[in-house]
C-alpha cells in the first residue's frame, strides 16, 4: 500500500485492509523518496506524529492494519519507515488472531534521519493460528526503550514523525476456499484458479493453467518436482506430447513487484486405460525448410493442426477443417515447434 494526499488520506493505492491511526497521533501526507514504493504516480508517505510525552503511552500510539486471511497462509508483513531523529526508535509489533487479544511480535530498532530503513519484515509463518481468521490485526505502534522513550538519533520529542510506505500483506495459499468475497482481497494479490491434475495418454498433449488477480503485472515461473522449468514463465504450460520425463508434479510461483503467491501442486500422469490411444503426428524434413506433418486418421472425422512454440510457447492454430491425414507446413525460423491434432 502506498499513500496519496487526495481523498482520504488512509484511502492505499492498492489493497483492502483496514487501517486506523491510534494514540490520537495526527496524520499528513510526506514525501515517499527513498521508499521501495514503485509506483509511478506521485509518491507519498504517511506521516504520524504526536506521540506521547516521554516515559508514557507505551504501545498505544501508531497505525493498526486489519484484514481477513481466509484462503491464506504464511502471511508475511513488509513495511518502510523513516524517522526522525526525535521520533521514537523503538517500533514494536503487536498482533491478534482473534480480533482483540493483543500479543508481542518483534521490535526494531529504528535509525533517525532523513532516509527511509526500507524491506522490514515480519514473518508470521511460524504462527498458525494466523491462516484462515477472519479478522487479523497488526499494529505498528511505538514503544518505551528501557524505563524512558529515546530519540532515534537524539533527544525524544513529541513532535518527532513516522512515515510509513509500501505496507504490505501477503501470503500463501491455503486451499481453503473463501466463502465469501472478502477472502478474496485479503491480500495484495491472489491465485484466483489453481492448475488441475491431468491424467493423459503416452504422447499426448497436457494444458496447465493459473489464474491470478492483482494490481499491475504479474509474473509466472513453472516448476516440475520443485525444479525450475527454463522457458516456462507463461500463465499457461502447454507440453505438446507428454513422454515419461514430463510425469510429476506441477507448481506455477506468481509474482507481484517482490512479492510471490506458490500455487498448489498439480500431478501429471499417464492415462492406465489401453483402449485411449493419442493422435501421433510425425514431421519429416522438406525443401525450403517445410515439414510434411502426417497422422493416421478415423472415417469421418475432421482435425485441427496446432503448432507450439518451444517447451511451453505460444499456440497457433495453423489449419482447421482438415479431412485427410497429412499438412505441408513451413514454420517460421527460431525455435523448436511442437505439432499435434485436434479431432473435431
Amino acid at each position: 500500500m502506498g499513500f496519496q494526499p487526495d481523498l482520504d488520506l488512509l484511502r492505499a493505492t492498492s489493497g483492502t485492509a483496514t487501517l486506523v491511526v491510534l494514540g490520537g497521533l495526527r496524520t499528513a501526507p510526506a514525501s515517499g523518496l527513498g521508499s521501495s514504493d514503485p509506483s509511478t504516480n506521485a509518491d507519498f508517505a504517511l506521516q504520524l506524529t504526536g506521540f506521547p510525552k516521554q516515559g508514557t503511552g507505551a504501545r498505544t500510539a501508531g497505525l493498526e492494519i486489519t484484514t481477513s486471511t481466509i484462503g491464506f497462509q504464511s502471511v508475511v508483513l513488509r513495511f518502510d519507515v523513516r524517522a526522525t531523529s526525535t521520533a521514537s526508535r523503538r517500533l514494536q509489533v503487536l498482533y491478534s488472531t482473534d480480533g482483540q487479544t493483543l500479543k508481542a511480535g518483534p521490535a526494531f530498532t529504528l535509525n533517525g534521519g532523513a532516509t527511509f530503513t526500507n524491506g522490514l519484515t515480519v514473518d508470521f509463518s511460524a504462527i498458525p493460528d494466523i491462516a484462515n481468521q477472519p479478522e487479523f490485526r497488526v499494529r505498528l505502534v511505538s514503544d518505551w526503550d528501557g524505563d524512558s522513550y529515546v530519540g532515534a538519533a537524539g533527544n525524544y520529542s513529541t513532535v518527532g514523525t513516522w512515515r510509513i510506505d509500501h505496507l504490505r500483506l501477503t501470503g500463501v495459499s491455503s486451499g481453503v476456499q473463501p466463502g465469501d468475497s472478502e477472502s478474496e482481497n485479503s491480500a495484495l494479490f491472489t491465485i484466483s484458479s489453481q492448475p488441475m491434475s491431468l491424467q493423459v495418454p503416452d504422447g499426448g498433449g497436457a494444458l496447465f493453467r493459473v489464474a491470478a488477480k492483482g494490481a499491475g503485472p504479474l509474473g509466472y515461473q513453472w516448476f516440475l518436482n520443485g525444479q525450475l522449468l527454463s522457458g516456462a514463465t507463461r500463465q499457461e504450460l502447454r507440453i505438446a506430447q507428454v513422454s515419461p520425463d514430463h510425469l510429476g508434479l506441477y507448481t506455477v510461483r506468481v509474482s507481484h513487484a517482490e512479492d510471490s503467491l506458490l500455487s498448489g501442486e498439480a500431478s501429471l500422469s499417464f492415462l492406465t486405460d489401453p483402449t485411449i490411444r493419442p493422435v501421433r503426428v510425425e514431421a519429416v524434413p522438406g525443401p525450403q525448410g517445410s515439414l510434411r506433418l502426417a497422422w493416421s486418421t478415423r472415417p469421418g472425422s475432421i482435425y485441427s493442426v496446432l503448432r507450439s512454440e518451444g517447451w511451453a510457447g505460444l499456440t497457433t492454430v495453423i489449419a482447421t477443417g482438415v479431412t485427410g491425414g497429412s499438412l505441408i507446413e513451413t514454420p517460421p525460423a527460431g525455435d523448436q515447434f511442437f505439432y499435434w491434432v485436434q479431432v473435431q
